[in-house]
């Protein structure tokens, strides 16, 4: 019996190709889109990857290309599945044009299962093993919840505000359990960043659209310099820092944001116009697990904090009761 993530953001395609997989008799663990399999595929480390093309927020190919950067993860073998493809990626081990024959596919899971090397056990410290088995233990839960989410929805006339609800609780779920694994992983010393030569600019406003899509409605005021802004940096790990934010931010209402560069530093500002936050609560707004109720949000910033510093910067916060807050990531750059 092997673990096999199948990643396709088809809720019917998705669905056959993991049954197909179970009745071989192996575990499957599923994703809807590639950003979500990434993760996955770092919490799990499964022995095999389906995964298809067309796909939002990260495509089959670059699923490919990222996998094979990780090195617990640069041997798993790979299917890619395209009905737009005519070869596959250098990247995967296999390759498949839809429509193909059940026949074929289990055919093919055989055969790179059987020539797949045997995933060697990572050792952890006991905060990462305690965060691996609250992500596989809430995989299964969130899985069936959002299948109930999507027949609420096929229904007549559901409940729309009982459905947002449970949306946006499910995507607070699913946060949480992301936070929790990077968390660990940071302060067990194990995450490392991939820094290129870009535009910070760009990747911010990436981060932006993600968050107009996640939360229609809220207004979202952008401010950056009209030429590239550029900086030496990992920009999977620094969207991530933007996202937690972002996130944050959009929660109380409208959002502002700010890019400003000088010769010495960049700095982000994102600041919104809710309540505020409480003077006594600054201090330990960074911590990972602050006394007080369990937010996910906490978590989100202690991640969003670690990763500015791996980058040699620092995320600080500002806040007035009544008036707002201001979260802001100062990096510097190299001349």
């Amino acid at each position: 019996m092997s673990l096999v993530l199948v990643a396709d953001d088809e809720p019917a395609v998705l669905e056959v190709l993991s049954q197909v997989i179970e009745d071989l008799g192996h575990d499957v663990v599923r994703a809807r889109d590639g950003e979500e399999a990434l993760a996955l595929a770092r919490a799990h480390r499964p022995r095999l990857v389906v995964t298809d093309h067309m796909m939002p927020r990260m495509s089959g190919m670059e699923l490919c290309s990222r996998l094979k950067q990780e090195p617990g993860l640069r041997d798993v073998p790979i299917i890619l599945l395209s009905a737009v493809l005519q070869q596959g990626s250098p990247d995967a081990s296999a390759f498949l044009n839809k429509p193909f024959e059940i026949t074929d596919f289990e055919t093919l899971i055989h055969d790179v299962l059987e020539k797949a090397p045997a995933v060697p056990a990572e050792p952890s410290t006991p905060v990462e093993a305690l965060s691996r088995w609250v992500a596989q233990s809430l995989q299964g839960p969130l899985e069936a919840a959002r299948e109930q989410l999507r027949t609420l929805r096929d229904l007549p006339q559901p409940g729309k505000g009982a459905v947002e609800a449970l949306s946006t609780q499910l995507q607070s779920l699913e946060r949480m359990g992301h936070y929790l694994q990077d968390a660990a992983r940071l302060s067990a010393g194990s995450v490392t960043l991939r820094p290129v030569e870009g535009d910070l600019r760009r990747h911010l406003e990436a981060s932006v659209a993600r968050c107009r899509t996640a939360g229609p409605g809220v207004p979202v005021e952008v401010s950056v310099p009209p030429e590239a802004v550029g900086l030496r940096f990992d920009p999977e790990r620094l969207e991530q820092v933007f996202d937690v934010l972002l996130a944050n931010a959009a929660r109380q209402g409208e959002v502002r944001v700010e890019l400003k560069a000088s010769p010495e530093q960049v700095l982000v500002r994102v600041s919104d116009r809710g309540p505020g936050i409480p003077e006594a609560e600054l201090p330990r707004l960074f911590q990972p697990f602050p006394e007080g109720p369990a937010r996910g949000e906490a978590l989100g910033l202690y991640v969003a904090s670690e990763l500015a510093k791996l980058h040699g910067g620092a995320l600080s916060a500002e806040s007035h009761p009544g008036q707002g807050a201001t979260f802001s990531v100062s990096l510097p750059r190299v001349a």
